[in-house]
């Protein structure tokens, strides 16, 4: 197959090119009208799939509770907001249905379902702080253990793939140490952790920030604290819910010019009320309500997660937060990619995996295509 458009995405610029598809690979991206009969898109831009580092639910399924039905259900969904990748997030649960549901994720990733491609097991909670929890339930709070995470690593093998922590309880940043040793990226998040400590944690590994303003002290101009962390270190990367609601667009502008193209990065933090409607829901550990916004709340008016879409975050960084181009798309493709060490994804290059994403420059899909296979096309 040969896809052809007039802004394919490629070395960081829109150029009219064609990208020449066979198997589940990219073969060849090709001059404009290079070979004859492709399927041409026009003036459509034509992107790498996007990937959700940061994503727990669908439709009352919670990873936290997994069954592979409606981790079935959720995979199929993805591809009409143009998530080609992910990592299934779990959060602070009972621990027992923790490993239960460690084991359902193992078989589900091995499956190697076709609509979206699961990558792995990201783990927020429960080896967090008490303090900011979020809306993490404070008494299955554990503090970090490296036996606790052998356990889940013997569970899904090879599988867990990212671990928010919070180092101010790690003791000598020992399982900073084990996770980075194990290839399992260490996130700053849900964490007190002062701009020292955070300093620490990266010399002993730590990649990541786990949704970045969220979960964190406030700025302080004497304690810079996680979010001067964020800001301050070029080689890490820092996630941010770009709703407009968890953090106000020009924040979202004023990190994104302080990581640069190459480490923001964008993650919906999207938890099992997506999918449902506005009003109150009860789901398997909380109950929220769903406002217009697609936000979610405890009774309490605590935030709760939300119901938030990969091209609607695509969307609000190009029309909202100013950013540039190579900023914005890079912070949902490359970027993500590139912190997994993925070799094969996040670029319209040669030799990677044909995840493509159709669309026009308001962000509302046409066609999202997996391995080369096309998982959505707009009716």
């Amino acid at each position: 197959m040969i896809i052809q458009s007039k802004n394919i995405w490629y070395q960081e610029k829109f150029q009219p090119l064609q990208v020449v598809i066979e198997g589940s690979k990219i073969k060849e991206i090709a001059p404009y009208l290079h070979y004859n009969d492709p399927y041409d898109v026009d003036q459509q831009w034509v992107l790498p799939g996007f990937i959700d580092l940061h994503c727990h639910g669908y439709h009352g399924c919670n990873v936290n509770y997994a069954t592979l039905e409606g981790l079935k259900i959720w995979n199929e969904t993805l591809p009409k907001e143009g998530v080609t990748s992910y990592l299934l997030t779990s959060s602070t649960a009972p621990w027992d249905s923790l490993t239960e549901s460690y084991k359902i994720l193992n078989d589900f990733i091995r499956s190697n379902p076709q609509a979206s491609h699961p990558l792995g097991i990201h783990n927020e909670g429960p080896f967090i702080s008490k303090q900011y929890k979020g809306a993490q339930n404070d008494s299955l709070i554990l503090t970090p253990s490296i036996e606790k995470i052998k356990e889940l690593m013997d569970i899904a093998p090879g599988q867990l793939k990212m671990i928010a922590l919070a180092v101010e309880h790690d003791a000598d940043f020992e399982v900073t140490k084990f996770c980075s040793k194990h290839d399992i990226i260490v996130a700053l998040g849900h964490s007190g952790a002062s701009f020292d400590m955070a300093a620490e944690a990266a010399k002993h590994g730590a990649k990541n920030f786990t949704h970045t303003f969220n979960a964190m002290p406030q700025l302080h101009h004497r304690e810079p604290g996680l979010i001067g962390a964020a800001l301050t270190f070029d080689h890490m990367y820092a996630e941010v819910i770009a709703d407009g609601v968890h953090v106000d667009f020009a924040l979202v502008n004023v990190l994104g010019k302080m990581k640069g193209k190459d480490k923001l990065i964008t993650v919906t933090d999207a938890v099992a009320f997506k999918g449902l409607p506005m009003g109150v829901h009860q789901l398997k550990d909380r109950t929220v309500e769903i406002d217009e916004h697609g936000s979610g709340r405890l009774l309490n008016g605590r935030l709760a997660g939300s119901s938030n879409r990969m091209d609607t975050m695509l969307r609000n960084l190009i029309h909202h937060t100013h950013l540039d181009l190579p900023t914005c798309i890079n912070s949902v493709s490359k970027n993500p990619a590139n912190l997994l060490n993925l070799k094969s994804k996040g670029l319209l290059e040669v030799g990677n995996d044909a995840d493509i994403v159709i669309t026009n420059p308001q962000i509302i899909i046409s066609e999202t295509y997996s391995r080369g296979i096309r998982v959505f096309k707009e009716e």
